[in-house]
Formats: structure tokens, C-alpha cells, sequence
């Protein structure tokens, strides 16, 4: 009898022990998942950090800035596309091209819009009125009307934000 209890006590014991391995299974398997799901949210952080500072870079690049400041400075902005010099024409493209690029990062969430829109709003409404003529002719020329559309969607949707 005294044998059959001490199988009766090592089998349970064998059984909480097996118990005890399972939980601790369990526990280390969900602090691994628990540590990768930490260095996802570390990547997309990273990401996104580095998201914001491509575009702000990009915005506050000389190029940009000499664009901008060749294409408004002389007030030529507000001739006919016609009468657009190709440089002007390039020079625009590429302040809209920038613009479109911010759109993009907002549309795909790299960047947060409300950042975004507090920081660069007022030049982009600024420069997208300045542009209108541009814009037109060269949807016109290129028979695209949704050219730039990205970027007026945002503007759109800004000024709504503002009403």
C-alpha cells in the first residue's frame, strides 16, 4: 500500500510538474510575442520619424526654397500659361511635386496631418493660390484634370478643417 501511494504521490507530482512546465511555456512564449510586437511598433516609430524629417528636409530644402522664390518673387505667377518661360513652368512642377510628396506621406500615414497642417499650411495655401493659373494650363496641356490632384485634396480638405 505504502508503494501505491508513493506512485499515487509521484505521479501527481510528475503531473503538477508538467503543469508548471506548460505555464512557464506559456509564459515565455507570450512575452517573445509580446517583445517582437514591441519592435514592430519600434520600426513603424522609426518610420515614422524618419518619414517626417524626408519631408520637413524636402520643404526646407534650398532647391525648394529657390523655386519657390524664383516662381512667386517676380509676380510672373500670375501670367497665362502661355506665357509661362519653361523654366517657370519646371519650377512649378517641382514646388507641386513637393506639395504632392507631403500629400502622399499623409494619405499613406508616414506623417501625421495634423502636424503637417500646422506647420506647413500656410505656405501650401499661399503657394496653391499663387499657382492656379499653372495648374489649369497644365491640366489643359497635358489633358489630365486629376494632375495634382493629391495635393488639391489636401488643401481641400485643410480648409475645410479651418471652416
Amino acid at each position: 500500500m505504502t508503494t501505491e501511494i508513493g506512485l499515487d504521490i509521484a505521479a501527481d507530482l510528475a503531473t503538477i510538474l508538467a503543469a508548471f512546465a506548460v505555464i512557464i511555456t506559456t509564459f515565455a512564449v507570450w512575452r517573445q510575442m509580446k517583445l517582437q510586437a514591441k519592435g514592430v511598433n519600434k520600426d513603424e516609430r522609426r518610420f515614422l520619424r524618419e518619414s517626417i524629417f524626408v519631408v520637413h528636409d524636402t520643404l526646407q530644402a534650398e532647391q525648394f526654397r529657390n523655386a519657390r522664390q524664383n516662381f512667386f518673387g517676380s509676380e510672373d505667377y500670375e501670367k497665362d500659361f502661355a506665357a509661362f518661360i519653361n523654366d517657370d513652368k519646371g519650377r512649378a512642377r517641382f514646388i507641386l511635386s513637393v506639395y504632392g510628396l507631403l500629400a502622399r506621406m499623409i494619405d499613406h500615414d508616414a506623417i501625421n496631418e495634423d502636424i503637417a497642417r500646422g506647420y506647413w499650411k500656410t505656405a501650401l495655401y499661399r503657394d496653391w493660390d499663387r499657382l492656379e493659373n499653372f495648374i489649369s494650363g497644365e491640366r489643359l496641356r497635358s489633358k489630365n484634370g486629376t494632375l495634382f490632384d493629391g495635393t488639391e485634396q489636401m488643401v481641400t480638405s485643410w480648409q475645410k478643417a479651418d471652416e
